[in-house]
């Protein structure tokens, strides 16, 4: 028995001082860690990307929102009210007052444009709130200059490899601008189709 212990000892010494293959094992283990970095800083990159498109759409959209003629009926809005649109599956509503005549197109208009920025943007996911303010005079040709704020709520970014981790979807805060809007009579019908 002991002459069989001299034996194997030596082996057993030459076996675990020799690293041969010691690399393929390392990299083994650490290889898959590498991807799965990689592909976490990929896919926050792409929700920071993501992220920075809706709230340029937001900047847009509501420069396009006090450019153009506006989605509610402001003629008569007064300081200290408050107009606030949206779309709904059919067309524009607008709750403490009217839609303007055209406010379907123009807010169609106004989609194309935040699309051309963020295209997975929907209607839905846009507010638009006409808030008078003590700018201006009712009684005076200009009117009231209101207060508008494009608010974007409910945009998500669909993960790519968050779903290895159990996270489908992310849910970005509410993206709000909010602008002094012209007077009553000089807003103008916004052009026709996209890339204004």
């Amino acid at each position: 028995m002991t002459d069989k212990r001299a034996r194997l000892a030596p082996l057993l010494r030459r076996f675990l001082a020799d690293e041969d293959g010691a690399f393929i094992v390392e990299f083994g283990i650490a290889f898959p860690v590498l991807i799965l970095l990689s592909f976490g800083l990929m896919e926050f990159s792409l929700v920071v990307f993501d992220y920075q498109r809706a709230a340029e759409a937001t900047r847009a959209g509501v420069r396009q929102t006090i450019l153009y003629t506006p989605i509610a009926n402001t003629a008569t809005i007064l300081e200290g009210s408050v107009i606030k649109c949206y779309k709904t599956t059919e067309n524009v509503q607008c709750e403490g007052g009217s839609p303007d005549a055209a406010a379907d197109t123009h807010f169609q208009y106004l989609l194309d444009e935040m699309q051309g920025i963020y295209p997975t943007l929907q209607a839905e996911n846009i507010i638009i709130t006409y808030e008078g303010t003590d700018v201006g005079d009712a009684d005076s040709s200009g009117g009231i200059f209101p207060l508008v704020t494009l608010e974007l709520k409910g945009v998500k970014h669909d993960m790519i490899v968050g779903h290895l981790i159990g996270i489908e979807t992310i849910e970005f805060p509410p993206f709000t601008t909010t602008v002094l809007g012209p007077g009553q009579f000089v807003n103008v019908a916004p052009k026709v189709g996209k890339g204004k």
